[in-house]
Parts: structure tokens; sequence; C-alpha cells
């Protein structure tokens, strides 16, 4: 591997020799930050002032002799300027000609015509009258049929927040956006794991793939199901072998079912969800589990097992069951947590069933899930009492083309207004869907319209005289899962009292004994 990459640091995929440049660059980049959304400090009083008066960092002043802390600021925010744009809200502050907005590389050379044969300026201009969506025959005749699917897959709402600058590649604010690389290295495991881990994110791993590319002849079908191409990502996650062993230990969400190109994406999307509660939705074996390196370690651990499985297939002739391997990666981490006087492993040596908890008497504990499918998104959700019985639910179906975390967002609306419209003052929400709490939980610093929505919901909670907001296991959630697919099967929206669908009475009834 190059020197240059080396010295990147560890949060970036870098062995962490410093390079001083770039370690100034970096420091000098959050003063950046900090001058486009820190506008009340007296720093930026001080500097706007006198170089960027209309309070746009990206475009001072010309002065012939500026202050050497300005001009090294400056200097920086020049380089880092590409990898700034705005994030879509009314639309109103971005200028479609000039600045760069929704997603990296979408700027005013993205546009097929000449500024004279356009008569939009803003982005304000391409969304429908009532706000809420794309003019989509209208972007895609400014921008293409490809970049204009891309623009009107971002989420617009109505009487949605002020655009903002963010940076591109991290919209929780400035910095490394890649949480999979500083955790790689305070991962609690054996460092010959950590290494593995470094390995899987820089793809350097000898699958069939890499081989063909440099040995003319070589077979590149994954040796263990014969059917495709084994590239990384297939060996440890698509490959029937390595699935069977992962659902073994009760790994099975959108994170196993979601496509991934790169390895790395899979292993970053874990890396983001396994914090406090929304880990357990990765693992499920995991509930209650509240250190996220542990969570993380462990996987890892079961990929190395699986990717040794692999090998020994290949070398040995070796081929072994998934509930085999799973047991090896358990009894590792085990070992290594003992040995090592850490607290007990994370991975189960059996794994647990887990069942729907009822709710506390007095309180109404209200279950949502959602999918995305199309153009649709479908919903479901039901509320029941401390003895399990179904006080009333709904189902739905919504024209709307987004991402399933949009679909869960609406789900979870609907339960917040179902709750409120019956008059419940003491609610339990729970779902399946670790992503839509791991957002809500870190509202905060989640600069996008998904945040706008969190900080919505939250003021729209608060309301009740107690709420809390619970993961569970997609296994204690299968009443609004099955209400999802009774909704796209029928493509119908149901409201019901305590006459709930057939459909769902053995679910019910099977969560009300247990």
């Amino acid at each position: 591997m190059a020197w240059e990459w080396l010295c990147h640091p560890k949060g970036m995929g870098g062995l962490g020799f410093r390079d001083l440049r770039r370690f100034n660059v970096a420091l000098l980049g959050r003063q950046v930050w900090r001058l486009i959304n820190c506008k009340e400090t007296l720093c930026f009083k001080v500097l706007s002032a006198k170089y960027f008066l209309d309070g746009d960092v990206f475009n001072p002043k010309s002065m012939d002799k500026p202050s050497y802390t300005w001009h090294s600021i400056a200097k920086v925010a020049s380089m880092l300027n590409a990898g700034f744009g705005w994030n879509v809200g009314n639309g109103r502050s971005i200028d479609i000609w000039h600045d760069k907005w929704g997603f990296e590389g979408l700027a005013g050379d993205s546009i097929r015509f000449d500024k004279r044969w356009i008569q939009e300026n803003n982005v304000s201009e391409l969304l429908m009258e009532s706000g809420d969506g794309w003019q989509e025959t209208r972007v895609k005749e400014i921008y293409g049929d490809y970049l204009g699917d891309q623009i009107c897959k971002i989420p617009i709402i109505h009487n949605g927040p002020d655009d903002r600058l963010i940076w591109f590649h991290n919209p929780h604010g400035y910095g490394p956006h890649r949480v999979f690389w500083r955790l790689t290295w305070k991962l609690q495991t054996l460092p010959k794991i950590r290494i593995f881990c470094w390995r899987l994110g820089h793809e350097h791993l000898p699958t069939n793939e890499k081989i063909a590319c440099i040995r003319s002849g070589f077979d590149s079908t994954c040796p263990r199901c014969g059917v495709e191409k084994e590239t990384l990502i297939h060996a440890l996650k698509n490959c029937p072998k390595a699935r069977a062993v992962l659902e073994y230990g009760g790994l099975n969400n959108t994170l196993l079912e979601r496509d991934y190109v790169r390895c790395s994406d899979w292993i970053e999307g874990a890396a983001r969800l396994l914090d406090k509660k929304a880990l357990s939705d990765f693992i499920i074996v995991l509930w209650n589990i509240w250190n996220s390196r542990k969570a993380l370690s462990d996987f890892i651990t079961v990929l190395w097992n699986i990717w040794n499985s692999r090998n020994n297939r290949i070398f040995r002739g070796e081929d072994e069951v998934a509930k085999t391997t799973w047991e090896r990666a358990a009894l590792l981490s085990h070992d290594f947590r003992i040995f090592n006087l850490l607290n007990e492993p994370v991975l189960p040596r059996k794994v647990e069933k887990k069942v729907w908890r009822k709710p506390e008497q007095g309180w109404i504990k209200m279950n949502f899930n959602a999918s995305a499918k199309g153009q649709r998104m479908y919903f479901g959700l039901v509320a029941r009492d401390f003895d399990g019985f179904v006080l009333g639910g709904r189902m739905g179906v919504v024209d709307n083309e987004g991402h399933s975390d949009w679909a869960v967002l609406l789900a979870l609306e609907e339960s917040i207004h179902f709750a409120r419209s019956t008059g419940w003052n003491t609610v339990e929400l729970e779902t399946d869907c670790a992503s839509i709490l791991n957002r809500y939980n870190k509202r905060g610093s989640d600069l996008t319209t998904f945040g706008h929505c969190m900080h919505r919901i939250h003021s729209e909670l608060v309301l009740f005289s107690s709420f809390t907001f619970n993961w569970a296991p997609c296994c204690c959630n299968k009443v609004t899962n099955k209400l999802c697919s009774l909704a796209l099967t029928n493509f119908c929206t149901l409201d019901f009292n305590m006459d709930y669908p057939a459909d769902i009475h053995e679910l019910v009834f099977n969560d009300a004994i247990k």
C-alpha cells in the first residue's frame, strides 16, 4: 500500500502515521465549519465584518494584506469547498447555477442546457406549488433522466426547514464520515482479527474475483455456492453459506436484506447501528447491550470465522454447517474476554428466543412497522393493553417513493396521531427498525431533512404525559409485519378497533399467551 495511504488517520482507513500538512488542514477545516454554523460567536462577527460581509466564508472579498489567521482559514476553505453543499429544505436559498446541492457532484454544470433556455434559478422553482415534492417532468428535462431520478429521490417535506450547508461526507457535522474506521483499532478482540478488519475495509482479501483479475483463466466463481462471482461482499454476506451463519445467530434485518456493492459500506452500516439499543437490531441476540465496541468486535469475529470457513472449504475440502461456525466465533469471543478479564461476551453460546412483552398496567403499547416498494409505502400499527388485548390499529398504503427509513417515519407519525386521536396519554412505542430509533436519539446532531422531521416528532411526543420509544427484534413485531403484508397484498387502507383483521388473530393470540 502506498505511503500516502498509510499516512491517513485510522479514522479514514490508514495506519495513523501523521501527515502534518493534512493535520493542519483538518484543524483549520473545523474553524471553517464553525464559521458556517456558529454565526453568533465573536469570531464569526469579527472575521465576517472584515473579510466576508455577506456571511459566506467561501466567497471572501479580496484584500492586499489579510491577517495570517484569515489567510490560512481562507486557503483551507477553498480546498474543502468541493465537499460542502446545500441540504435541500425549502429550496429558496439554493441557486441551481452556482451552488452545489443535494448530493456530491450536483452543481450548475450538471444542467444540460444553456442558461438562456432555463427560466428557473432557485431549487424552490423545481418544487411543486404545494412544496411537498418535485416537478419530476421538469427536473428530468433540465438534468436528464439519470440525474433527474437521483434528484427526485431527495426527500421534500411540506413546510420544510431552511436550506443549510452541510459536509456531504457526514450529515452530522464536519469530519471523517467512516465510523467503521474509527472503531476498528478499538475492538475488544484478538489483534489478528483487528488486522483482518482493516484488510476487510480496504478489500485486501484474496477472493476468487480478485485473483482472476491478475491470473488469466482463473475461475472467479464462488467455491461454496458455485453460482455467483466471489466478491468480498458475496463471500461474507450474500453467499448462502455465509448468510446461514448470520441468520443462525439471529441476524436478520435491513442490513442483511439491503444490497451493498462494497463490503466496507455494509460494515459501515453495521457500525452506525451498533450503538446502545440500536445495535440489537443488527444482532438480535444482543438485546440490552450498551457497548457498541463489544458488539462490533463480536460481529467482526463472526466474519473472520466465516472467512476461515471459506478457506477450509477451498484448501482442506472441509465444509462446515452454520451452527459450527457460529459457535466457534462465540467460543473465541468468550475465551478472549475471560482471559483478558473483560465483561461477559456479547455473542451467546446458545441463541435466545425473544417474545413480545406486554406493557405495564396503565400503559398502551403501540407497535409499528413499514416498508417501501416501488412508488408506494406500506405501513401497519397496532395498539395493545397490559393483557395483550388489541385496542385498535391501522394499516395503509401511501403513494410516495422513498427509502425504507422514510416509510418507517411515516408509520411513526401515524402511530402518534392514532394515539392522540384516541386520547391515550401513557404510550410505549416499539419498532424493529433500529435506524429510526438511532436517528431519533441523535436528532440533535442530524443536520438533514430527516433530522428536522425527528425534531418535529419529538415535539409531538412530549405532549403525552408519559412516553417511551423502544426497539424490539423482528420476532416481537410479527403483527405489524403481517399488517404491512396485508396492505401490500390487498392495496388498502383500514382502521380497526377491537375487531381486528382475522389474518392477524393467531399472531395476536400467541403474543398474548406468552
